[in-house]
């Protein structure tokens, strides 16, 4: 899957449902924001990294339509984005 299909596949599959939680874990401070709306895999031009969790959060929340409060994002150790 692409990066930018990621969120739009999570939000076919919750649809309306409700969500209490969404964990964003990975190597977050690797990935730009950007990198979840357009696909860093077939864009020669990607937005280069960025340590923005914040961001993260704010790309996340919108596109699937939740809360920002109820989006947490970690870094994690072993630096794959997995959650």
């Amino acid at each position: 899957m692409y990066s930018d299909q990621i969120l739009p596949a999570i939000k076919a599959q919750v649809g309306q449902r409700r969500v209490e939680k969404i964990d964003v874990s990975g190597a977050v401070s690797s990935w730009n924001p950007a990198h979840l709306k357009t696909a860093v895999e077939r864009s020669g031009s990607a937005p280069g990294q960025k340590n923005d969790p914040d961001g993260i959060r704010a790309v996340v929340s919108s596109t699937l339509s939740r809360q920002s409060k109820k989006v947490s994002v970690q870094e994690t150790r072993d630096g794959t984005l997995h959650r």
